[in-house]
């Protein structure tokens, strides 16, 4: 017996109602496809096209890291083994990263709130994604570079 899954939130019908539709709030009902970067009109029909290249929200919103996994800073200047270990106690996802090309080129989706294990309601601090790794694959990290 195969069970179906129904979707929490009904599809679009047309650009009107789409979220990466951008209304220009014209006359002429004219606005930005974000999905396929085009002009488009707030009649047009949402197709099966748009369907199938509708980013999932969930792959959006999610993280590599989670409350209470262990991490390491990366510290360029140091070997990985001398890294300083943090457990994560909260996480935002950074929705300011894809409005322009700069933020998306210079930001990370994530920042995560890190702890010390000893110290974890005293020493607290935020950091970008990409700032730190797991602590587990911390021996791969090179963060001098091979070259």
């Amino acid at each position: 017996m195969t069970q179906t899954k129904l979707l929490a939130t009904a599809l679009p019908t047309s650009c009107s109602n789409c979220p990466q539709f951008n209304d220009y709030q014209d006359s002429r009902s004219r606005g930005w496809c974000s999905l396929f970067n085009h002009v488009s009109f707030k009649h047009h029909p949402f197709t099966r096209d748009c369907q199938l290249n509708l980013p999932d929200e969930e792959d959006i919103l999610r993280s590599e890291h989670e409350v209470g996994s262990l991490v390491k800073l990366i510290d360029s200047a140091k070997d990985h083994s001398q890294w300083s270990t943090f457990i994560v106690v909260g996480k935002r996802y950074n929705s300011n990263r894809y409005k322009t090309t700069e933020t998306y080129l210079s930001e990370t989706d994530w920042e995560f709130l890190l702890a010390t294990i000893e110290q974890a309601q005293v020493s607290q601090i935020w950091v970008a994604e990409d700032e730190i790794c797991h602590y587990s694959q911390s021996h791969i990290i090179n963060p001098i570079g091979e070259f």
